[in-house]
């Protein structure tokens, strides 16, 4: 699988609750929209065996979550049997879910949680494992687990699935500080670093605020509180100065 060849899925960001279905097949970058109706055993002809197989094991580990308790849920729901036909049925909260009888497709949880989980879990999605493993090869990308050699330049920017709710602008609960430090330092390291000492570091990220109107409303106090939580070298600063010593004679 190569990378341009993954969907963009960042609508996706757009929808607040997921169901386990589609939270598996989001983060093994396949997109639910392009198989509209169709339960995820159905898909092992038509997506790659790496996804379908990380998929499957990803599904189970929300389920298992979810009826441990461990992951929160918006509503779940239960496939029941019985002698003479089976049916669906909604668990009540605080009641869990079994694992043997919870409905994938049909039990939502919300993008946030799920994700904040996930994180917490270090399960990463398949999209940020091919580009945690990618090395630059010239002006190409090499991805280790697939062996395959991808021609596309290094500066093309790539959409991953899982920005946080409070990274959107939109969000109430956005602070405009993080959002900002948080585009400077993706803005001046996405070629790699600018130099190799804190000092230059710091002045990339501050052209780049003084550069976009739409940090203009940022005060100076503010800039200078970006460009600190930015910066991920420390080194550079000004000179420490130099202590006098007294002659005690």
């Amino acid at each position: 699988m190569e990378l341009h060849e993954l969907p963009d899925l960042s609508d996706w960001r757009l929808i607040e609750v997921w169901t386990v279905e589609e939270s598996a097949l989001l983060w093994a970058g396949i997109d639910p929209m392009d198989h509209p109706q169709v339960r995820m055993v159905d898909l092992r002809k038509i997506v790659s065996a790496v996804q379908f197989k990380k998929a499957s094991t990803f599904q189970r580990a929300i389920a298992e979550a979810i009826c441990g308790g461990t992951l929160p849920f918006v509503e779940a729901w239960e496939e029941v049997s019985d002698y003479q036909n089976s049916y669906d049925k909604e668990v009540e909260f605080p009641d869990l879910p079994d694992h043997s009888r919870i409905i994938p497709y049909m039990t939502r949880l919300n993008q946030a949680a799920f994700i904040k989980w996930a994180q917490s879990k270090k399960m990463w999605s398949f999209r940020q494992q091919v580009l945690a493993t990618a090395k630059q090869v010239g002006k190409a990308l090499y991805i280790e687990d697939s062996a395959t050699i991808i021609d596309i330049p290094t500066n093309v920017s790539v959409l991953t699935l899982a920005q946080p709710a409070y990274m959107d602008r939109e969000h109430p609960c956005s602070p405009d500080e993080l959002v900002a430090a948080s585009e400077a330092w993706e803005a001046v390291t996405k070629n790699g670093p600018p130099k190799s000492n804190g000092k230059a570091n710091r002045a990339a990220i501050r052209q780049y605020l003084d550069s976009h109107p739409e940090y203009k409303f940022f005060a100076e106090a503010a800039k200078e509180r970006i460009c600190t939580v930015s910066n991920w070298d420390k080194k550079g600063g000004a000179t420490p100065t130099p202590k006098i010593r007294r002659n005690t004679n």
